[in-house]
């Protein structure tokens, strides 16, 4: 695994920032088309507050993989039809530069050009009954190098490192849509899914860390929907979470050269009316005591 790994990282695109560059990591949406299955419903107005205060805020938004559920949906057209108001988000990120996106192993087809411009660059306005652009001209990698006063903080989905989801992808998509979902009804966990079987994320959580210990490089992953914030000395790996949680959205901010993990959730305001807040879970620390 770790040749993996370190061969992604050596092909990887490199973006320097610095004590000014705001930055928050997000992953595992899993966008879906609205039916019992979409579990990003729940939270899609909680998602929606985040990204409109990120955006004001003059962040950069990079999504770390399986933004959309593409195993459980055929007609990607579906997608953006039931989500199209967070779409519309995003394509503000995107028409002022500041929209990364980075496939998973549910959105792994994202790199496919051809899909991308078929299903993402436009959509169709069924009032007006025309065409418009959304997110043109957007490129999906599968990971990204942070370049940091000479520190590198390596980006990736976190997938590659589990074998079902990654070299037997395709077995595994065809699992999801036309077995597993439907036996979870009755209790039977789905051995592809990271975040649903608590064996899995501990071996795809182990080889995260070790990598991240070897190669002296902060790590931020997604895959398993289990954040993660390790104490100074421990390792260099982080998760973000996901967007799916019961009780809200996690994510990771990088921001003055800080590192912090927050939770994005619905709360009582003081006018006792329901609110969207965030809340610091771990952090803020400086990204150079990790070394």
């Amino acid at each position: 695994m770790n040749k993996k790994l370190n061969h992604i990282l050596k092909r990887s695109n490199h973006l320097k920032i610095d004590k000014n560059s705001k930055l928050v990591i997000m992953s595992d949406c899993h966008r879906g088309i609205g039916n019992n299955y979409d579990n990003f419903l729940k939270n899609e107005n909680i998602y929606q507050a985040a990204l409109t205060y990120y955006f004001e805020k003059g962040f950069t938004y990079i999504e770390l993989g399986d933004g959309d559920d593409m195993w459980e949906v055929k007609n990607y057209e579906d997608i953006i039809e039931e989500h199209l108001d967070s779409f519309k988000i995003l394509k503000k990120f995107h028409r002022v530069g500041r929209l990364i996106m980075i496939y998973g192993n549910h959105d792994k087809c994202k790199e496919n050009l051809s899909i991308l411009k078929d299903y993402f660059y436009k959509y169709h306005n069924k009032i007006t009954k025309t065409e418009e652009e959304l997110l043109n001209h957007l490129y999906v990698n599968e990971s990204l190098v942070l370049t940091y006063e000479d520190r590198e903080i390596f980006l990736i989905h976190g997938h590659q490192v589990d074998l079902l989801n990654s070299t037997f992808w395709r077995l595994s998509r065809f699992l999801v849509r036309h077995i597993w979902r439907n036996l979870e009804y009755i209790g039977i966990k789905d051995p592809t899914n990271a975040a649903k079987n608590y064996s899995v994320t501990r071996k795809v959580e182990k080889r995260l860390k070790k990598w991240s210990i070897d190669n002296n490089k902060i790590l931020i992953t997604g895959h398993t929907h289990r954040p993660i914030f390790p104490k100074i000395g421990d390792s260099l790996y982080f998760n973000d979470g996901s967007c799916i949680h019961p009780n809200g959205i996690t994510c990771i901010e990088i921001e003055n050269g800080k590192i912090t993990l927050v939770r994005w959730m619905f709360s009582l305001c003081e006018n006792k009316f329901i609110c969207v807040g965030r809340r610091r879970i771990a952090g803020a620390e400086s990204i150079l005591n990790f070394f």
